[in-house]
């Protein structure tokens, strides 16, 4: 039998790196949808780019006026990428683990071994990690709501579009 490498102790680690893993595909499919609408094509050439090229597509499209609206879609353009680089350093870096005289370990934290990154303290904790996952689901959620900018119904009924998403706490 396998022994779980993993205790119970752990399960906020686990459950905490499968959102922010989950809330970052919702991120990725978000851009392929509102790609698809500015596109008026679900097999658009614009979707085989990287997920910063895709938001650096829908950035450069989105519509200028109203002023507010288009300042917040920039805000929430940028902090999507900056994700993209905190995402790669969660999915590929190392975990720092600690064993304890009884055989069991702990999760401490995620190494960032990142030297581009200018919030590098060494190791991403539980606080940080729970900050990430909160915000990455406010832009998912507020690039969702860019199908009412992007969509042709919109422009021709030239409704006021909004973003609702809260954008108070960002993470740097």
């Amino acid at each position: 039998m396998i022994e779980p490498l993993f205790n119970p102790t752990d399960d906020e680690w686990i459950s905490m790196v499968g959102k922010y893993i989950l809330n970052m595909g919702s991120i990725e499919f978000a851009t392929r949808i509102l790609i698809s609408i500015v596109d008026a094509d679900p097999k658009s050439k614009n979707m085989n780019g990287d997920l910063p090229a895709r938001l650096g597509y829908l950035r450069r499209k989105f519509p200028r006026e109203p002023k507010e609206v288009h300042s917040k879609a920039m805000l929430v353009f940028d902090v999507a990428l900056k994700h993209v680089g905190f995402r790669n350093i969660v999915a590929h870096s190392p975990i720092v683990i600690s064993g304890h005289a009884d055989g069991s370990k702990h999760i401490q934290g995620i190494l960032n071994l990142n030297p581009r990154d200018p919030n590098n303290d060494g190791i991403i904790g539980l606080p940080e990690l729970r900050g990430r996952v909160d915000e990455s689901s406010s832009i998912g959620r507020d690039l969702l709501q860019m199908q009412k900018v992007f969509s042709p119904a919109s422009w021709a009924a030239e409704e006021s579009p909004t973003l609702t998403g809260d954008q108070s706490g960002l993470v740097g």
